[in-house]
């Protein structure tokens, strides 16, 4: 249980740096499209 809440709170600061950084390079948030189209969805 323990490794479940650490990997949660890694996937939850990962999702909030990947918005930071494409808000500042591009001024979208784009990494969401990135990741639906890497996994064909």
């Amino acid at each position: 249980m323990f490794i479940f809440i650490r990997l949660f709170k890694l996937t939850i600061i990962c999702a909030l740096f990947f918005t930071i950084f494409d808000l500042i390079e591009s001024g979208e948030i784009t990494w969401v499209g990135r990741l639906m189209s890497s996994v064909n969805l």
